[in-house]
């Protein structure tokens, strides 16, 4: 152990860098880092919308379990603790709650905000039922509410404007909270946090869960939840166990082979050198380049350091039995340089794509490939013995077969070429362009928010409409006109419903329409003179209303600016009138559509409204992003072949150049023959294996192309080929047990790296250069 004292220092220097590095960094996870610069307004508003978008800040509840009673009672102690947490800026169940400052406000300006301030609210015959109206409330259990708000409103334009904001309710109330059939009680809230801040999402869905293990429910009910924070919980819980799991076999599988193929648990120390450096650079470079460090990026660029555990495999095998492990490190440095050198060239055309994201996992894999070659170069020769550590033979049966592949080259060739052929004929690999299937939420998770979504009537996110404006009046303007023009929609049954700024605050065009519809002060004390005749109330019972209503004629009209003091009536207004560079955007939100063309076609005659099929653009930016990606990697691939080219000369350049071509070739053939659908996971996992078997065509081909004829030849093709075999093995035992995995990242990564590295090590073998009949 006194002999590896430095390896173990070395190992505690930097497990103590790591904590230290990683409370200076900065870990963020926008996806839109990684999608394209916008092109189009439909776009631009999308990525908006990912941002900061009112769909994305949902929260839907559903109790079910218990009788109707108790459903009631834990929902409306849900909804008073949960909107006690501060995280919330709207909590609904269907009974409303609403401060004394706002509905004082609210009702001080009900006939501007009112639809139901109209000339015939005021004429003889409307005042006279809406007195009888008084009159009955006064006689039922509605008592309390009436004394408060008739005299003052006969009219009921206060509450008819505040049935204007569930008029699209599609839920029935049942003991004062919204039910659905079951019974299910059902809450809707928004939460404050951004829609793609993760965190904040789940601590809102922990919110809901804690809410209701305190509301005391009975045995037998349970809480249903979905919307963004679940969907965030969810797909960590289902990464976390697959990860988990596979971590702690691949772990103990790799483990097992090292210590049995080297004889030593001291294998497994000198792996984690250069790799621990490889990470501790590239999080440092890249956070001080870019300012913080993408979450996709540390993973992308983890699984891309997968290639350095190569590295110290490769010194350690293929150090020949009279150097010693700095003479082999010197060997070996010139292939290993190439290695990296071509791996780095194919990532640098990432770092000017243009895309944030793709240029941090290129620096990132980049960086750590360098750091982690120089590592195995410099510091592990100086950190071990120098006979390094002991190795067991290949089989001999195994070792006779593999070097004897080159004399199947015209096979191999043949069958590269048939390959290629029957997967032109079939139209190439499909591609997956429905979002959902990438998705690391549960199926079961997703239908269950369709389901709620549709008992509660939230707005449906396949579709926004757009009016965009130089201010908020025009905004405002703009929705009134087409919620006036999809009217019929909604009649006809085209649409559910429809949400939109204009029913929560008016434009100020409307509001003053509204304001200059009641009659005079003199006119009105007349008709209300006449209509109280043979009513039991005094002559001075609706003074209040009169005096308000000559208040009101005369009040300016309500703008955004003045709802600081209404936060339910902001909370509902904010996700769809905002603020933007240069102007304000009004969004309406559609719900349940059923005629997507009758909506486009209507749409398309209101001047200035956007229709955005998020689907679509979002898979149309999807594609976009993986075009361009791959037309970086093209460029990529280019660079590589000028480098092998260089570095070994135009056949063997090319030798190499069709191992690996071939390689990814079979994998993607394979991949189609599965029925995979080729996504952006796959893509990403071939860097990651153009990587290994670039690694694998170098050695093999440099061992061949300067063997000595006879016995040592023979001893040093076998130790290379162990080199590789060993490369491959682990390899295979950490990517194999991701490609059973459910998670759609995960499984992809691991089948087309596994497919890929078999594919890389045979063709590696058959197409190295022959070493005539000594082989």
């Amino acid at each position: 152990m006194r002999r590896f004292a430095a390896l173990f220092a070395a190992l505690a220097v930097l497990a103590l860098a790591f904590p230290l590095l990683l409370r200076q960094v900065e870990l963020r996870g926008d996806i839109a880092d990684f999608l394209p610069t916008p092109k189009t307004e439909e776009a631009a508003f999308l990525l908006r919308e990912l941002r900061s978008g009112a769909a994305t800040t949902l929260l839907i509840a559903g109790i079910e379990g218990a009788a109707a009673p108790d459903l009631a009672r834990i929902s409306r102690a849900m909804a008073a603790r949960v909107e006690a947490s501060g995280l919330f800026a709207l909590v609904a169940n269907g009974a409303p709650r609403m401060e004394d400052g706002e509905a004082a406000l609210l009702f001080a300006h009900r006939y501007a905000l009112s639809p139901a301030t109209t000339p015939e609210a005021f004429t003889e015959d409307s005042l006279r039922r809406s007195l009888e109206a008084v009159l009955d409330g006064l006689r039922s259990s509605a008592a309390p509410l009436v004394r408060r708000y008739g005299f003052a409103d006969p009219t009921g334009a206060f509450l008819a404007l505040v049935r204007g904001w569930t008029a699209d309710a599609h839920v029935a109330t049942e003991h004062g909270v919204w039910m659905a059939e079951g019974p299910r009680a059902l809450l809707l809230a928004q939460s404050r946090a951004a829609g793609l801040d993760t965190g904040a999402q789940a601590a809102a869905a922990a919110a809901f869960r804690a809410a209701f293990a305190e509301a005391s429910p009975p045995a037998g009910a349970r809480l249903l939840l979905s919307g963004p924070g679940v969907f965030a919980a969810e797909a960590a819980a289902a990464v976390r166990a697959d990860v988990k799991l596979v971590s702690m076999l691949s772990s103990v599988l790799v483990g097992a082979f090292l210590i049995w193929r080297y004889r030593s648990p001291l294998m497994l120390a000198v792996v984690a050198v250069p790799l621990s450096a490889g990470t501790l650079a590239a999080l440092a470079v890249v956070d001080a380049v870019f300012g913080h460090v993408h979450g996709a990026a540390l993973g992308f660029g983890m699984t891309m350091l997968g290639v350095v555990d190569d590295y110290p495999i490769l010194l350690i095998t293929g150090r020949a039995s009279e150097e010693t492990l700095r003479e082999a490190a010197r060997r070996i440095w010139p292939t290993l340089r190439l290695a990296v050198a071509a791996a780095v060239a194919g990532l640098t055309p990432m770092l000017a794509s243009g895309f944030p994201g793709l240029a941090q996992l290129g620096l990132f894999a980049a960086t750590g490939l360098i750091v982690a070659a120089l590592a195995t170069r410099y510091l592990l020769p100086a950190l071990l013995p120098a006979e390094g550590l002991p190795v067991r033979p290949l089989p001999e049966r195994l070792a006779h077969v593999l070097l004897r592949l080159p004399a199947r080259r015209r096979a191999v060739i043949v069958l590269i070429a048939a390959v290629a052929a029957a997967l032109a004929m079939a139209g190439g690999p499909r591609t997956e362009r429905d979002l959902a299937a990438l998705s690391p939420v549960p199926e079961a998770v997703r239908d269950l928010d369709e389901k709620l979504r549709h008992q509660v009537g939230a707005p449906d996110v396949r579709v926004a409409l757009s009016v965009r404006a130089a201010d908020a009046e025009g905004a405002l303007r703009g929705a009134e006109r087409a919620a006036e023009a999809l009217a019929p929609l909604v009649a006809a049954g085209a649409i559910g419903g429809l949400d939109h700024p204009a029913r929560y605050l008016p434009s100020a065009a409307t509001q003053h329409a509204r304001l200059a519809a009641l009659p005079d002060a003199a006119s009105l004390a007349a008709r209300l003179e006449a209509v109280r005749e043979g009513l039991p109330f005094r002559a001075t019972a609706f003074a209040p209303f009169l005096e308000q209503v000559g208040q009101a004629r005369s009040q300016p009209p309500l703008t955004p600016a003045d709802l600081a003091a209404a936060p339910l009536l902001s909370a509902r207004l904010t996700p769809l009138l905002r603020a933007e560079e240069g102007g304000w955007r009004a969004v309406l939100l559609p719900a349940e559509i059923h005629d997507m063309a009758a909506l486009r076609a209507t749409a398309a005659a209101v001047p200035g409204l956007l229709v955005v099929d998020i689907k679509a653009e979002t898979e149309a930016l999807l594609a976009e992003a993986t075009g361009a990606a791959l037309r970086w990697a093209s460029v990529g691939g280019v660079l590589v072949l000028v480098l092998l080219g260089a570095g070994r000369g135009l056949a063997g350049g090319l030798r190499i150049a069709a191992a690996l071509g071939g390689a990814l070739l079979l994998t993607f053939a394979v991949l189609a023959a599965l029925g995979e659908r080729i996504s952006v996971f796959h893509l990403t996992a071939a860097l990651l294996l153009a990587g290994v078997g670039m690694d694998y065509a170098l050695f093999l081909a440099n061992t061949r192309a300067t063997a000595r004829p006879g016995k040592e030849s023979a001893e040093e093709a076998a130790r290379a080929l162990g080199s590789v075999i060993t490369c491959m093995v682990t390899t295979l035992l950490t990517f194999g047990l991701l490609a059973l995995c459910r998670t759609p990242v995960l499984h992809a990564t691991g089948l087309t790296v596994t497919v890929g590295v078999a594919a890389a090590f045979l063709l590696a073998c058959a197409l190295a250069p022959g070493r005539g009949a000594q082989g």
